[in-house]
């Protein structure tokens, strides 16, 4: 299927950045990072599924150690 996606320009510039670094074309990158995402996605919900909902705090404390933003921790 074919499909159209619209970047703005930093967006372009980091998928540039990311394609030359690895060596492959942009659109090997944003395949590369939709089967990594779908990936990720698959076993976070098997992490769900085998414990449960994690709580805020839990999240909150993991992302501190990561230095990741706390509102992205969880997806």
């Amino acid at each position: 299927m074919a499909m159209t996606i619209r970047f703005d320009d930093d967006e372009t510039r980091r998928l540039r950045s990311m394609a030359e670094a690895e060596g492959i074309s942009m659109q090997a990158a944003v395949k590369r990072s939709v089967d990594e995402r779908a990936a990720r996605l698959t076993v976070l919900g098997r992490l769900a599924d085998a414990w449960g909902p994690l709580p805020q705090a839990e999240l909150d404390r993991a992302a501190d150690s990561l230095k990741l933003n706390r509102n992205r921790a969880a997806s």
